[in-house]
């Protein structure tokens, strides 16, 4: 599926899963939302009530939060890869083709894996047009033993992340990319972006 630029020169949220996504994370999130466009993949949606836009890969998680997911959010764009057409149309989700290779994709023809979930987001939401990207529960490691906000995935989920893998995937995005990416993560491996406090960070947007 062609990848639509809905959001041109739009700031992006990026909300991903890691044990950093707290509630208070959550409140600064929603005295701005105004001001962004929120992303979150996976069960971030558990925790923020307010999105534009989300995403989930994986068939096993639409088979297992799929009904919850929608029950949440009837009407919400989600894409996946997802190969089962069957699962797609169960949960309405918009298949975005992809592949492994270095860095993002700049075709919105695909998506580069990137090895993780949070990859393929941000890569999805730079295709949608958005310009600059704020990372948001993107630790990327385990913090006081803990890999998701949630704890651990149930089974039928759970799986051992390769957090170097996933790493390694960020540290290929092209030059010109990177600078316009924001860590507003605390805690977190991906030490090739920026750095910036996250409230800091949404409020100089204001000044924009």
């Amino acid at each position: 599926m062609f990848i639509p630029e809905k959001y041109p020169g739009r700031t992006a949220v990026l909300v991903a899963t890691g044990p950093s996504l707290t509630e208070d994370v959550v409140l600064t999130l929603k005295k701005y939302k105004h001001l962004v466009v929120t992303f979150a993949c996976n069960d971030a949606f558990l925790r923020v009530p307010f999105l534009d836009e989300h995403y989930a890969c994986d068939d096993k998680w639409w088979l297992m939060k799929g009904e919850e997911f929608r029950r949440r959010f009837p009407a919400l764009n989600s894409w996946s890869q997802c190969p089962n057409e069957d699962i797609r149309n169960t949960y309405n989700l918009r298949f975005t083709p992809g592949k492994h290779a270095p860095g993002v994709s700049l075709s919105r023809n695909l998506i580069h894996y990137g090895s993780n979930s949070g990859f393929q987001m941000l890569n999805l939401a730079l295709l949608m047009g958005c310009t600059k990207l704020l990372l948001v529960g993107y630790n990327m490691q385990r913090v006081e033993s803990k890999a998701h906000f949630f704890g651990e995935h149930a089974d039928g989920l759970t799986k051992v992340s390769p957090y170097p893998q996933f790493v390694k995937a960020y540290g290929t995005i092209q030059p010109e990319i990177k600078e316009r990416i924001i860590n507003c993560t605390p805690n977190s491996a991906l030490t090739m972006f920026k750095y910036m406090d996250l409230e800091e960070a949404l409020q100089s947007l204001t000044n924009d």
